[in-house]
C-alpha cells in the first residue's frame, strides 16, 4: 500500500537542508510512495504547514530540524492517527538521540518508509505540550543566551553556557504534588521526558517515553566550582543522581509556583515568557507515534 509522506524541512543550517532535500529526491527516486517537502520560515509558518498537512490527510509527517522543530510539528499530531517522522539536523537533537535516529539521511529515511512506530508519552506545561523536556533553572538563561547569540551548533551552546553562569540568578519555586509542598531555590530544575537533553548529554539517563512518568531533576543553590565538576560528571556520562545536592522525582502530575510574578522556562529547547506565576505540569500516556 502506496503511503503519503510530508516532510518540513527547518533550515537553519541551510547546508544541511539542501543536502537532506537532495537525499529525499534521490532516495523517493525508485519508489512509488507520494511525497511532498516544504520548507518553513519561522516557527509560526511550520505550525501553519503541519496542520495543511493534516488536512491533506497524509499518513506521515516528517519534522526534519532539531528539537524546537519536532516541538512544534508535535503539538499539532497529538492525538492524531498520523505518525511522526524525524529526520535529525539541528543543533542538539535530543529527541532523535533518546530514539536512537540516526544522523545519516539515508539510514533515518529508510527507518521512515519501514513504517515501525512506537507510542510516546507527551509532557503538558499549561496548555502546551512538550516531547523532551522542559526547565526553570540556569538551563532558561542558557537558552536565552544562546537564542541571542545566533551562533549555532556546540559552539554556541559553549558560549552560552559559560555566559549563563555568569549572569543567572536563581528564583525560588514551590512545587506542589498531591498534598505535599517543597520548597527550592534550585540551579538546575528540568522536567524530563526523554533520556537525552542533546548531543548525548543525559542528566535522566533512566527516563523512558512509555512509562507516563516524567523525570523531575534539580540541583540545588551551589558554588560555581561544584556546579562545574557535576557537569564534568555528566559530560564524561557519570551518573550524578548519587550527589547529596541532586534531586531526583518521579511525577505525573504537579503544580510550580514562582514568588515572582511571571515565570521564564524554557520548553523543548525554546525560551518561553509566561506572564502568571503559577504552572500546571502533567503527562499524557502514549499521545503520538514516532517511527523509530
Amino acid at each position: 500500500m502506496m503511503s503519503r509522506y510530508y516532510f518540513i524541512i527547518n533550515p537553519v543550517n541551510k547546508t544541511k537542508a539542501n543536502s537532506l532535500e537532495i537525499e529525499i529526491h534521490s532516495f523517493f527516486s525508485n519508489r512509488k510512495d507520494d511525497y511532498q517537502i516544504s520548507f518553513s520560515n519561522n516557527s509560526i509558518h511550520l505550525k501553519k504547514l503541519t496542520i495543511d498537512a493534516v488536512k491533506q490527510n497524509v499518513d506521515i509527517i516528517i519534522a526534519c530540524g532539531g528539537d524546537g522543530t519536532i516541538s512544534e510539528i508535535g503539538q499539532v499530531l497529538i492525538n492524531t492517527k498520523i505518525k511522526l517522522g524525524i529526520i535529525p539536523i539541528g543543533s542538539g537533537n535530543g529527541i532523535s538521540g533518546h530514539f536512537k535516529i540516526p544522523n545519516n539521511f539515508s539510514k533515518a529515511l529508510e527507518i521512515i518508509v519501514k513504517g515501525s512506530s512506537k507510542k510516546m508519552d507527551v509532557g503538558k506545561v499549561d496548555n502546551r505540550y512538550f516531547f523532551s523536556n522542559i526547565g526553570f533553572g540556569i538551563e532558561v538563561e542558557f537558552i536565552r543566551h544562546y537564542v541571542q547569540s545566533n551562533i549555532h551548533g556546540l559552539f554556541g551552546y559553549m558560549v552560552s553556557f559559560f555566559r549563563s553562569l555568569f549572569s543567572y540568578k536563581s528564583s525560588f519555586f514551590q512545587i506542589k504534588v498531591e498534598n505535599k509542598n517543597i520548597s527550592i531555590r534550585p540551579y538546575i530544575l528540568m522536567i524530563s521526558n526523554t533520556n537525552k537533553q542533546g548531543y548525548g548529554i543525559s542528566l535522566s539517563p533512566n527516563a523512558k517515553t512509555n512509562d507516563g512518568i516524567l523525570n523531575l531533576i534539580y540541583l540545588k543553590k551551589s558554588n560555581i566550582f561544584n556546579l562545574f565538576y557535576l557537569i564534568i560528571l555528566v559530560l564524561l556520562r557519570f551518573s550524578i543522581k548519587k550527589k547529596s545536592n541532586v534531586k531526583y522525582m518521579e511525577l505525573r502530575e504537579f503544580k510550580i509556583t514562582s514568588k515572582n510574578n511571571y515565570i521564564n522556562l524554557q520548553i523543548d529547547g525554546e525560551f518561553v515568557f509566561s506572564p502568571k506565576n503559577e504552572l500546571v505540569v502533567s503527562v499524557i500516556p502514549d499521545a503520538i507515534n514516532v517511527l523509530c
